[in-house]
């Protein structure tokens, strides 16, 4: 005799939750930092095999993934795309392992508000102007003063076909990627933990820190920042993705007038760069605040999707409010940070 089956109750067993918490978030930053560091080494022994068997000869003593990615763009392009191909593989692979819907990142195309869409997308561009003197010449003077440097990027930027590539692979790309890694699945979840406030800061932090470089920490955490502020109002992940997106335009754009030579921002750096710097810094922030206070702060975002039931399963250590994987994130980026400065 066959048994009933309840329809209701087979449903709430396998539905999946709508949303993160802060177990999750720790995971995920784990997993980003990882991810991306074992797919780097494996494709830097395979990409080492082929340079040795087309005839490829590497001097002794120097680095031959430095050789391989200053020299050969079949390795460089996807050597520079490792992160953001781990970060989408991780999106949707967490997401269905754990049995979490794709909707607790809160993409919501069908609730987008032309006018925040549209200023979102202005900042992203105003960030970029307003900051770039204070980032790339005062901050960046003083990084070259200590010694800390960028290493060039060796995929060219110096005709409009490569332009193209940079928008879609370099600004496109990172702004989704990023963005439902860090205010998505990490924002969202620290957010039930620990609260608004606290998790736009330690995700911001959390999102600086995966750039794994000293002198690639203040803008990423400013605009860190800026997009879980963004997020944390609008609850639509939409935004921050616009505003990212624009943002990294406008770097690629005034990188490609510079190699180009259309534009030069080569300045010297002086007593009234630096104030003028601050004062446009200034600027922007003062804007962005009359943005959120005036306007955002006036808009209805509630969030109405329900959120489904917590999955009870063995408990993570947690240590205060936040998982053990944050912590270990966390050291294990700072330690990632310091093995980058010291080898140069």
């Amino acid at each position: 005799m066959e048994k009933n089956i309840d329809i209701k109750d087979f449903k709430k067993t396998v539905a999946k939750r709508n949303f993160y918490n802060t177990n999750d978030a720790g995971k995920v930053f784990l997993f980003a930092l990882l991810l991306p560091f074992v797919v780097s080494l494996v494709f830097s022994f395979i990409g080492y095999a082929i340079a040795r068997g087309v005839g490829i000869a590497f001097t002794e003593g120097e680095s031959w993934i430095r050789t391989l990615y200053d020299n050969y763009l079949w390795f460089s392009i996807p050597y520079a795309l490792i992160s953001q191909i781990s970060f989408i593989c991780l999106f949707f692979t967490y997401n269905k392992v754990n049995r979490i819907s794709l909707k607790a990142a809160k993409v919501k195309f069908k609730k987008i508000n032309p006018v925040v869409a549209v200023i979102s997308a202005v900042f992203g561009i105003i960030f970029v102007i307003c900051l770039y003197g204070l980032i790339e010449g005062c901050f960046g003077t003083l990084f070259d003063m200590w010694g800390i440097t960028t290493d060039p990027n060796p995929i060219p930027l110096n005709n409009f076909g490569w332009y193209v590539f940079y928008v879609i692979f370099f600004a496109a790309v990172p702004a989704i990627c990023e963005e439902l890694i860090f205010r998505g699945m990490i924002f969202n979840g620290l957010k039930r933990g620990i609260g608004s406030i606290w998790a736009i800061i330690l995700s911001s932090l959390l999102f600086a820190l995966i750039h794994q470089n000293i002198n690639q920490f203040i803008y990423p955490f400013i605009m860190g920042c800026v997009f879980a502020i963004l997020m944390n109002k609008t609850n639509n992940l939409i935004y921050p993705i616009l505003m990212h997106f624009f943002n990294n335009l406008t770097t690629v754009t005034i990188q490609y007038l510079m190699n180009i030579g259309a534009i030069n921002l080569n300045l010297t750096v002086g007593a009234v760069y630096v104030v003028v710097s601050l004062i446009l810094a200034l600027v922007v922030g003062v804007l962005f605040f009359l943005f959120y206070f005036f306007y955002l702060r006036k808009k209805d975002f509630a969030d109405s999707a329900t959120e489904g039931e917590e999955y009870v399963g063995k408990d993570p250590i947690f240590i205060g409010k936040l998982p053990l994987t944050m912590y270990a994130g966390i050291a294990l980026s700072i330690i990632f940070i310091v093995i980058n400065a010291v080898m140069g």
